[in-house]
């Protein structure tokens, strides 16, 4: 039974993060209005804050925003890490005009995740 409350759309897109000290690239494949989920060869802690810069191009203009969230899953492979980060807000239009609208242009097309007991 999947427990979301919003769902996951496919953003494809490369991001900066930093939790603490620490700081990686790492390649984000879905979002929702309440968290992402994104992939790296870094490995990070269930429980660890993070700040996620996600810079593009939507809709014909270039767009720098920031989330915070919280590391909630952890899916460690051999090629590589998968983490499931629940946003500590909601995106909103007035913080996050672009993940936003693309967040809600998508809604038709849900993305798959590993995470679907996990409430956002």
């Amino acid at each position: 039974m999947n427990k979301r409350l919003h769902l996951r759309v496919p953003f494809s897109g490369k991001a900066k993060l930093v939790a603490g000290k620490a700081a990686a690239e790492v390649t984000i494949s879905n979002m929702s209005l309440g968290g992402l989920l994104f992939h790296t060869s870094e490995e990070f802690d269930l429980g660890k804050e993070v700040i996620i810069n996600i810079s593009g191009t939507y809709r014909r203009k270039s767009f720098d925003e920031k989330v915070i969230g919280r590391i909630v899953a952890v899916h460690r492979g051999a090629v590589g890490n998968s983490f499931g980060i629940r946003f500590l807000s909601y995106l909103n239009a007035e913080r996050e005009p672009s993940l936003f609208s693309w967040v809600e242009s998508h809604k038709d097309k849900p993305s798959p995740s590993f995470l679907r007991n996990s409430r956002e």
